[in-house]
């Protein structure tokens, strides 16, 4: 409020919190952390893992308070006036928290936590705040993991491809001769293979968190924010593309190890480079302020002006009030206290409750163990032909890396020679989580190779006849030299054949969870080159004696044994891409 005595001065409200209401907030704040301290760890996680999409979010609560801030004055102007209509919202988070306690669904816990936010705001600060706070309240969800990894890859694939096609054709336009196989760059002395982390899906999801904060904090017109927003599609892919192409420059012109240093921090000046691009283009399109900075020429020197003017006239600004006086200010006083206590102590009441359910009623699915390495026979013999594993390479293990991408619960990583003459390679993924599955397409692409599928397979077993996805594998280097693959996936105790199958099975998994049963990749592939009919028999021969003894496992109807997670290897990452993908 003003000063009547000297009006340019601010006197801050005499606000108290009182004891009656800071306990029930301190013990609100105390439940929400004992129930969703799993959710909050699965974030950390998701935001700080190695190739992470979601490396932006630990910058989301930095924007919240910004866009809050933004808004203080519209919020210091409005009473408290709680309403009962968020204690159902807050019933709604409850009963989602406690169906995804159950099946372990991090998805459903984040989606349970938004609707704890929207139901404790509404309910404590009532309809006007709420709606002055909606847009930072939603922004909290770019801070969520809740996108699908399988449905990440579908989308990134495309931008992965397209980024490495731009950036081969700026390295050419650069005079730096190179050439784009699948996701590979090929340069004179350096090679570098666009992954997905480097697709440029990851730089576009940062950006859109980004420019979503900048178009609402900028003041202008509602087309001009949601041009500045829409324009970080085409960016995000150009910013890529350029980040890559001077990937490749230090690569080629300096060294390999140097590559390596610069794109570890590249993905800062990406970030720097973007923000240049969208103030610019900003004061391109003429917006008025961001954060009460003028943002074109006219409005700044109009404002120049003005204050010119009431300095003449002996005038002078109210001065800004310092962040705790603004806070105080946004206080209940002591009478709207009295309103709020009855719905907090409400949804402590309904929080309470929850803690309670799940601590008695709500038990976690325990996952069930997958197969074991000692269950996969190192020999066997089917239809005459005897397999034996080649003992003198390393066997069941992935690279750090890869392990990290896949998180798999168990790793067959194995070659067999057969008495027939035959070479097989049998590589089986499993877990629960929905990071196990990977499509065998863009992985080979990173391998410098392409995988065409020709048709599906029916392999007769003990247990009746499984269908496989069959397909042909083959390196760019030698096109003629192609390779006999079979592969599928296990799901809910069912074979299917097709990536999209998988996908479809992962989303439904990730927001209802699994029944705890483990899933499996499984793949075969001949290492003598040919597609001949005999090729193709030695690999369906092999998958049939092999069904035998591992089917009953993979199938859910025969105990898989208990054993520790895989260790990974130390091999080099070189020999993991070309034996694994």
């Amino acid at each position: 409020m003003i000063d009547t005595a000297n009006p340019n001065t601010v006197l801050v409200r005499q606000r108290k919190l009182p004891i009656g209401l800071l306990i029930p907030a301190v013990l609100a704040v105390a439940l929400i952390v004992w129930l969703y301290l799993s959710t909050f760890q699965w974030w950390w996680h998701e935001w700080t893992a190695p190739g992470s999409f979601y490396a932006h979010a630990i910058f989301v609560p930095f924007f919240v308070v910004v866009m809050v801030w933004r808004n203080r004055e519209r919020l210091t102007s409005q009473t408290w006036k709680p309403s009962w209509a968020g204690v159902p919202l807050v019933l709604i988070a409850m009963a989602l928290l406690m169906m995804a306690q159950r099946s372990d669904v991090t998805t459903i816990k984040s989606l349970s936590f938004m609707f704890l936010m929207f139901g404790i705001v509404l309910g404590t600060c009532g309809t006007k705040w709420t709606r002055v706070l909606l847009f930072p309240l939603f922004f909290i969800v770019m801070m969520m993991p809740l996108i699908p990894d399988q449905l990440i890859n579908g989308i990134a694939f495309p931008i992965q491809m397209a980024s490495a096609s731009i950036a081969t054709k700026l390295l050419n336009l650069l005079t730096l001769s190179s050439q784009q196989q699948g996701t590979v760059i090929q340069m004179e002395t350096y090679k570098m293979a666009v992954e997905l982390p480097c697709s440029g899906f990851k730089t576009l999801v940062s950006l859109l968190t980004f420019s979503a904060a900048f178009a609402y904090l900028i003041e202008g017109k509602l087309w001009k924010r949601w041009t500045l927003f829409l324009m970080t599609i085409p960016l995000s892919l150009m910013i890529n593309a350029l980040r890559i192409t001077l990937i490749g420059i230090v690569g080629q012109l300096i060294s390999t190890a140097a590559a390596k240093w610069f794109h570890d921090f590249s993905g800062f000046i990406v970030l720097i480079i973007a923000f240049m691009f969208l103030f610019s283009f900003a004061r391109v399109l003429k917006c008025d302020r961001f954060l009460g900075v003028p943002m074109n020429d006219e409005l700044d020197k109009a404002e120049r002006l003005a204050e010119a003017a009431r300095k003449e006239r002996g005038e002078a600004l109210p001065p800004t009030p310092s962040i705790l006086k603004t806070l105080l200010n946004g206080l209940p006083d002591r009478s709207q206290a009295k309103r709020v206590l009855p719905y907090l102590t409400s949804i402590v009441g309904v929080l309470a409750v929850a803690l309670l359910v799940r601590t008695v009623a709500v038990k976690p699915i325990v996952p069930l163990p997958p197969i074991a390495t000692m269950q996969v026979p190192k020999e066997f013999t089917t239809a005459g032909v005897t397999y034996k594993l080649i003992p003198d390479r390393e066997t069941d293990k992935l690279t750090k890396a890869v392990q990290e991408a896949l998180n798999p619960a168990r790793v067959i990583n194995r070659f067999y020679t057969g008495s027939d003459g035959s070479q097989i390679q049998l590589f089986i993924t499993a877990g629960n989580g929905r990071k196990v599955f990977h499509d065998p397409h863009t992985c080979s692409l990173g391998s410098d190779a392409v995988l065409q599928d020709v048709g599906t397979a029916d392999v007769p077993t003990s247990d009746g006849k499984i269908t496989l996805q069959e397909s042909h594998y083959h390196y760019n280097s030698s096109p003629n030299n192609k390779f006999v693959m079979m592969f599928g996936y296990v799901v809910d105790d069912k074979v299917v054949q097709r990536t999209e199958q998988v996908r479809n099975s992962m989303i439904l998994q990730t927001f209802f969870g699994d029944s705890g049963k483990p899933s499996y990749f499984v793949r075969v592939m001949q290492m003598t080159p040919g597609e001949n009919q005999k090729q193709r028999e030695q690999v369906t021969n092999f998958v049939s004696g092999l069904w035998q003894n591992i089917g009953p496992v993979l199938l859910g109807k025969a105990a898989a044994i208990d054993e520790p997670p895989p260790v990974p290897s130390d091999i080099s990452q070189a020999a993991e891409t070309a034996e694994n993908q």
